[in-house]
């Protein structure tokens, strides 16, 4: 009875990490890939519709091109906060604007992209910080204060 026991058990753990391996490996990356804002509309950034140019270089600071498109997130780093999810679209070489992006509260906001180069994916990581309170909207401050 309790060599069944162990190997149900042993089965249920087998299937529960391989369920969630792929999730853990959502933005793993195989390719170093590097982002930079280079321009926000409106500046200073304030909540509400935002424009944001995305530079994508590899690590050997060459743009990344060909594309297309690629997933743009933004958020915050406390709790309850809801992520923005867009598109951004290539431009030119290595430079990529966002179509549908919007800030949804002042304070200071982690730019995640996520793509993929030959089917390998990557996931890169910047900051806008001192994102405006515009009249009306919500004022949440956890780092630079936005006079």
């Amino acid at each position: 009875m309790r060599a069944r026991w162990a190997v149900l058990i042993g089965l249920a753990l087998v299937l529960l990490s391989a369920s969630l391996g792929p999730a853990c490996r959502r933005g793993e990356a195989s390719e170093t890939v590097t982002v930079t804002v280079v321009a926000i509309d409106p500046s200073p950034p304030t909540v509400g519709p935002a424009t944001l140019r995305l530079r994508l270089q590899r690590a050997d600071g060459t743009p990344l091109t060909g594309l297309g498109t690629i997933e743009v997130e933004g958020t915050m780093t406390h709790a309850g906060m809801q992520p923005v999810i867009a598109t951004a679209v290539e431009e030119s070489e290595g430079m990529f604007v966002t179509r549908d992006f919007a800030f949804t509260m002042a304070g200071d906001w982690i730019v995640i992209v996520r793509g993929s180069v030959r089917g390998d994916r990557f996931e890169a990581r910047t900051e806008v910080n001192g994102v405006r309170s515009a009249a009306g909207t919500p004022a949440h401050q956890h780092g630079t204060p936005t006079p």
